[in-house]
């Protein structure tokens, strides 16, 4: 039995790495002591790494993702839950929400697959592993947008104001990692040694990766009784200006997980002593504290909106082709061509004779003047006419030179 332990352990600290995305994988509550307390909680449709057909979509919701059609920016029609996370359910009775006080502090675990002791193997991805968008709302939906949550501010003012932004983490919380060679987990693993549960040994190493973590509060307005809605929103798109010679553009990339808690009391979500309902095996970790600056966490990018790469905030040109099947602009940072006047001269009236001054002949042309709109914005064909007088002088029986009508 413990050889099968440990090597489901091994497994599972392995799996991360090849999957290479990242979702939230269980929730604790915090007491005022940075310790987690209480049962454990899960998002919507949890699937662990060791329940039968678990693969690596079954949680991971990348967006815009692969069913984008080859888009590599978000749009208005982008969506926000994973197909199993657009309803309020739980996928089984073993994966309950977490029981929630209204102010309560909470973790919210996953683990960093790479992103933060192997930084390097993406080009032009932010510092830290990105930024977590925490997002919370009484009022989901489920056909949720990406864009509609980004839009959602700290004073709940913001977008179409059904939700607010409660908090903003780097996504590197300073002490996780996955168990590799590299000098950051070797350091980590030294200095935050973790185990799977029911295996920590006092003075050991420790023999499991360590789960990264989001803190969150949940508002103290927040009615007991009723489920309260997370939208956790991890941004970690490519900068355009070629740092990735491959994206020129840049390119968005966000993971999400749609979580509900249940509000309640804080006798009973903080409760100390309560006990783990479900043995989840090593699907565990025994790590029993939340990392030290989780009542005070910040973040280097603290606007999603400024943080976005594409055009759906800014109006810049995708470099998709366009509707009418013309060329798209050659790079998103490239300003829209302005109007391209085309000139058209018409026949105009008789040259003049200023009086007084028999030397002076006034000519006046018709200029029509067509312009022409780019692609993206082109109206329907116009033109203006404006009127230039041009004064020769006729001198010595010169001839004039131009166009000439009775």
């Amino acid at each position: 039995m413990r050889g099968i332990r440990q090597a489901t352990v091994a497994a599972l600290a392995a799996a991360p790495v090849a999957l290479g995305h990242t979702w939230i994988e269980q929730l604790r509550n915090i007491n005022d002591q940075g310790e987690y307390v209480g049962e454990y909680g899960y998002p919507r449709g949890m699937v662990s790494k060791t329940d039968p057909g678990f693969n690596g979509f079954s949680m991971n919701w990348e967006l815009p993702g692969p069913n984008a059609k080859g888009r590599v920016f978000i749009d208005e029609s982008t969506p926000l839950c994973h197909t199993s996370q657009r309803k309020q359910e739980q996928s089984k009775d073993k994966y309950p929400r977490l029981q929630a006080a209204p102010g309560g502090s909470i973790a919210m675990r996953y683990m960093e697959n790479g992103h933060v002791t192997l930084p390097n193997n993406q080009k032009g991805k932010p510092k830290n592993g990105g930024t977590i968008f925490v997002y919370g709302t009484t009022e989901p939906k489920g056909d949720e947008t990406l864009v509609t949550v980004l839009k959602w501010t700290q004073d709940g003012q913001g977008g179409d104001k059904r939700g607010k932004l409660l908090a903003t983490n780097d996504f590197d919380d300073g002490r996780c990692y996955e168990k590799n060679d590299t000098p950051i987990s070797q350091e980590r693993t030294k200095s935050d040694p973790n185990f799977a549960m029911g295996q920590a040994v006092e003075g050991t190493p420790g023999n499991y990766p360590l789960f990264c973590e989001t803190n969150v509060q949940l508002p103290k307005t927040a009615q007991k009784g009723k489920p309260y809605t997370f939208y956790w929103v991890w941004q970690w798109n490519t900068a355009p200006g070629g740092a990735d010679p491959g994206l020129p553009n840049g390119k968005d990339e966000y993971y999400t997980t749609c979580i509900d808690v249940d509000v309640a009391s804080a006798d009973v979500a903080m409760a100390a002593d309560a006990k783990q309902k479900y043995a989840l095996g090593p699907q565990q970790d025994a790590m029993s504290v939340a990392v030290s600056d989780w009542a005070s966490r910040t973040a280097i990018m603290t606007d999603a909106i400024k943080g976005e790469v594409g055009p759906i905030f800014s109006a810049k040109p995708t470099g998709t082709p366009s509707a009418t099947g013309r060329p798209p602009f050659l790079n998103s940072t490239m300003p829209a061509p302005t109007a391209i006047p085309t000139l058209t001269k018409r026949p105009s009236i008789s040259p003049t004779l200023l009086p007084g001054n028999d030397n002076m002949v006034t000519v006046t042309d018709t200029v029509f003047v067509t312009v022409t709109e780019p692609a993206a914005t082109q109206s329907p064909p116009s033109a203006f006419t404006s009127r230039a007088a041009h004064s020769i002088r006729h001198k010595n029986g010169v001839k004039f030179r131009g166009h000439k009508h009775k």
